[in-house]
């Protein structure tokens, strides 16, 4: 999809006017609200905007019908319809070595440069030379569109994270690094003779090969950084991984497979068994009227169960073990999809999907009664 006319932009991309879209602007700084939460590394910046606001109901339509139509690399995995984790991570299946790489502040590293000349591709309608910068013997044209998008798309001159606009912009600003990192792995498979393969999930790096030692060859990292560094990005050195045989990344492990770690499923295994002992079957039938859910929250709590991030897991309520429970159904189901072979492994997973379901189920009664 290439823009050409700015009024089919606000015609039929925005489904707007030229002066809801001055609102929009002059609305942005009292609409939008930044949050600090704590990381292991100091912060995380995250920007919200209010709902049923101006600036909100243009996002989506230019989520919708522009930015989600966009090509991306066949490499990015994340923010990708029909695409999951597991999809990250199912190329390198049966693979010998492995390298990970995580970029540092990822979608405050997009400016609006970058964003600008990574839309050039899609977005030509310039117009006259700004008489302002002619002055200045600045000859570019303008581009009505790509400031409106911009405009839409930043906070403080940088695609944030809160922003539902982030993730597809992210994609489009990394498609060209994304085919970029693609052609020097296949000059280094040809120099080397050793395949090696590549995907992108948001921040996530993840190589593999046969017979190619990534820890033995710091030179192929090395000149992925120079590719970041190009475009204004760098990498996390703290969070790089070198594996050999398999790698657990967030909570899978790649091996002959993708399977879920022992720590993640002690995790949800901890969940079931707080619910199984308040049932007075067993495993046999769920005896909603046996459940002590207060019960449940504080003995869950107590085990201070830790994330994969190294943060500890807490339930205030029904609802956040509802999403806590809904999220790890989610994960199974993407596990469930991956070949395994009719093995005890696939049984255990479908076991484990059902009780969850069942789980949800009397959460969901429980909020509905609240």
């Amino acid at each position: 999809m290439i823009l050409y006319s700015y009024e089919y932009f606000l015609d039929k991309i925005l489904e707007s006017t030229q002066e809801e879209m001055e609102r929009a602007k002059n609305q942005k700084a009292f609409v939008c609200s930044e949050t600090r939460l704590p990381k292991q590394s100091g912060f995380r910046s995250i920007v919200s905007v209010k709902n049923d606001c101006q600036l909100k109901k243009l996002q989506k339509n230019l989520q919708k019908n522009f930015l989600d139509k966009l090509p991306v690399c066949s490499s990015a995995k994340g923010f990708v319809k029909g695409s999951s984790y597991v999809d990250f991570l199912e190329e390198h299946i049966g693979h010998e070595y492995f390298l990970r790489m995580d970029i540092r502040n990822f979608f405050d590293s997009i400016t609006e440069d970058l964003l600008d000349e990574s839309l050039k591709n899609f977005v030509q309608d310039e117009e006259e030379v700004n008489p302002v910068l002619e002055e200045i013997g600045y000859s570019e044209k303008e581009s009505r569109i790509r400031k409106d998008i911009i405009e839409l798309c930043t906070w403080g001159g940088r695609a944030p994270q809160g922003f539902l606009t982030s993730p597809a912009v992210s994609n489009l600003v990394f498609r060209r690094l994304d085919q970029r990192i693609r052609k020097y792995c296949r000059a280094y498979q040809k120099e080397r003779k050793r395949e090696i393969f590549y995907t992108r999930y948001a921040d996530d790096l993840l190589f593999s090969a046969q017979g190619f030692d990534f820890k033995e060859n710091k030179n192929f990292k090395r000149m992925i950084g120079h590719i970041l560094a190009d475009y204004g990005f760098s990498c996390n050195e703290k969070k790089t991984i070198y594996q050999k045989g398999q790698v657990s990344l967030s909570g899978y492990v790649i091996h002959e497979d993708v399977h879920l770690s022992r720590k993640k499923l002690r995790n949800i295994n901890e969940v079931i068994y707080q619910f199984n002992v308040k049932i007075a079957d067993k495993n046999i039938q769920f005896d909603k009227a046996h459940v002590d859910l207060q019960s449940i929250l504080w003995n869950l709590n107590e085990k201070k169960m830790i994330k994969s991030d190294g943060t500890q897991i807490s339930f205030a309520d029904a609802g956040s073990l509802a999403h806590y429970v809904a999220g790890y159904r989610s994960f199974l189901i993407q596990i469930a999809r991956a070949e395994h072979g009719n093995t005890g492994y696939d049984r255990r997973i479908h076991r484990m999907i059902c009780k969850l379901e069942e789980i949800l189920e009397y959460l969901s009664e429980e909020m509905g009664e609240a």
